[in-house]
């Protein structure tokens, strides 16, 4: 390709800078690859932020002098202005345009950013996460329609191979960043950090995108939103709630009844509305079903498996946050590499030999960790965590590329929206979910490991032996060292219990994978419509 020279005018001087660049941009550049760009550094952002927030909030309740569930609302606020704006995204988009939509979202998840910063109490810093909510929610169903929208159906699965990369990486990055962070820095450099990352991506948004068509006439289903924020949100901390206070606990069932009656009414009013907020009209359509059965078992497996490896090394094996994220990066690393590799096998030979091929392998690599256990060397759970980030990066945007795949164009906005709100749904069951089990085996094995526990026991004996000899060489009386051999052995308990409980819960991770290769058969193996034409193409905006 021949090199670009600056243009001259007549009187010698270079023509402006933005005409140079927008010349450099069509030659250089294709426009799907421009709008990636975007996509990735804002999805990249917010998802860092989205975990790396959680490793600082002991220390946000220390500064602040607030309890940790105090703390904890700077979570709770967040999440609940995810599920307020999510569902109404692919509205905005369509009346605003996408341009000037992605561009609002980045402004105002950047300038939430900076307000968090400046927090200076608890109560304010509420008030501020719920600002950078309602900009970071719209970013990924934005991301995704605004690819869609773009990319011709023969490149979807490649492009999108590239756009699942920070999604990944995000969320292994942000224990590690943020543990050094709070480490080594001030607390409040986990806010600014996004301030100089969002001011990049308004620039690349103003310089690189066009404006899409604006729908106008749209009406705003008023009934939608609102029962989709109290149903959404409801559920989501019901699924939060539960998983600390358990599912029989009077908040916990209180959430669920109003987010269960909120949704079916939602339900009811999105299927009857002539322009609903989101269609769900498109589970008609048995591919978008299937593919989103697949992507829920997908989803809960691996938000449930992706909090129960950081729970184990920090809580048993004593290893910091970013000493956790070090380790597990490495699943995340083999990712990288795995994911466009597979979307160009994809865009050739269709998803469901993909799924049907790798599904079988995230369950085998996920059966390894059956294995887990206090002296499992750190070099064998890299390799464990390499192997399983291989093959998940062979189904995970597959079968959420299936699925968008299957819907028309005129609803992608629409589409993009419900399947992130199902995503966040899907991430929430599927933790709550695995902590209830992970606390439930625990109490199990517990009780069972309990029973075979008597005074005559000889592992017992020595045991008691040892803790009492310790305690009487530093002085402790004979009724001090009965207790602290009595207390050792309830701790020596508790740790077996744990370990075999992880083991079970990885055990019952890899099943509830294979589950997914029954839908999976009935995907559809058909290959995209090829040919640049296939899409219409975005029009250049002023």
């Amino acid at each position: 390709m021949a090199a670009i020279n600056p243009p001259i005018g007549r009187a010698g001087i270079a023509v402006p800078l933005r005409e140079t660049l927008a010349r450099a941009r069509g030659l250089h550049l294709d426009y799907k690859w421009q709008v990636l760009l975007c996509s990735v550094v804002g999805t990249f952002m917010i998802m860092l932020d989205s975990t790396i927030v959680n490793v600082a909030l002991p220390k946000i309740a220390t500064i602040f002098g607030v309890s940790v569930s105090s703390a904890q609302l700077m979570l709770t606020g967040y999440m609940l202005a995810l599920a307020v704006i999510i569902p109404a995204t692919g509205y905005l988009s369509d009346t605003f345009g996408m341009k000037r939509l992605y561009l609002i979202t980045m402004l105002l998840f950047t300038g939430g950013s900076a307000l968090c910063a400046l927090a200076w109490d608890n109560n304010s810093l509420i008030a501020f996460r719920v600002v950078q909510g309602l900009g970071g929610g719209m970013m990924s169903p934005l991301g995704m329609t605004m690819l869609f929208k773009t990319v011709p159906p023969s490149e979807r699965n490649t492009v999108m191979g590239f756009y699942g990369l920070p999604l990944i990486l995000a969320p292994v990055l942000g224990p590690t960043v943020g543990g050094y962070i709070v480490e080594y820095l001030d607390w409040r450099a986990i806010f600014t950090l996004n301030v100089p990352i969002g001011l990049f991506g308004i620039f690349l948004g103003a310089r690189l995108l066009r404006e899409s068509e604006r729908i106008k006439g749209l009406r705003f289903d008023w009934r939608g939103f609102v029962l989709s924020a109290v149903g959404f949100a409801s559920l989501l901390l019901g699924f939060s709630d539960a998983a600390s206070y358990g599912w029989m606990d009077t908040g916990v069932l209180v959430r669920f009844a109003v987010g269960t009656i909120a949704t079916l009414a939602w339900i009811w009013v999105e299927v009857t509305d002539p322009q609903p907020l989101l269609d769900l009209r498109l589970f008609k359509d048995p591919v978008f079903s299937i593919a989103m059965v697949v992507n829920f078992v997908l989803t809960a497996g691996l938000f449930g498996a992706q909090l129960l490896l950081p729970v184990f090394l920090q809580s048993y094996r004593g290893l910091g946050a970013a000493e956790s994220g070090v380790l597990t990066m490495w699943q995340a690393l083999a990712m990288l590499p795995a994911m466009p590799i597979v979307g160009r096998l994809v865009d050739r030979f269709g998803a469901r030999p993909m799924l049907l091929i790798g599904m079988p392998l995230v369950a085998l690599t996920t059966w390894q960790f059956t294995a887990l256990s206090l002296d499992t060397p750190d070099n064998t759970l890299r390799i464990w965590l390499a192997l399983r980030g291989v093959t998940l990066g062979m189904v995970m945007m597959p079968a959420m590329t299936t699925a968008m795949n299957a819907v028309p164009m005129h609803l992608m906005s629409r589409a993009s929206s419900l399947t992130n709100v199902a995503r966040q749904v899907f991430g929430s069951f599927g933790t709550a979910i695995f902590v209830t089990l992970l606390q439930s085996r625990t109490a199990d094995h517990y009780n069972v490991l309990a029973q075979t526990v008597t005074p005559d026991s000889v592992p017992v004996q020595q045991m008691l032996a040892q803790v009492q000899q310790w305690v009487a060489t530093q002085g402790g009386t004979v009724a001090q060292a009965q207790a602290m051999g009595m207390l050792a052995l309830v701790r020596n308990l508790q740790l077996t219990a744990s370990v075999m409980a992880f083991d079970d819960v990885f055990r019952i991770t890899a099943l509830m994978t294979l589950l997914a290769l029954v839908p999976s058969f009935f995907l559809r193996a058909t290959r995209p419509a090829a040919g640049p034409g296939a899409l219409p193409r975005i029009p250049m905006g002023e």
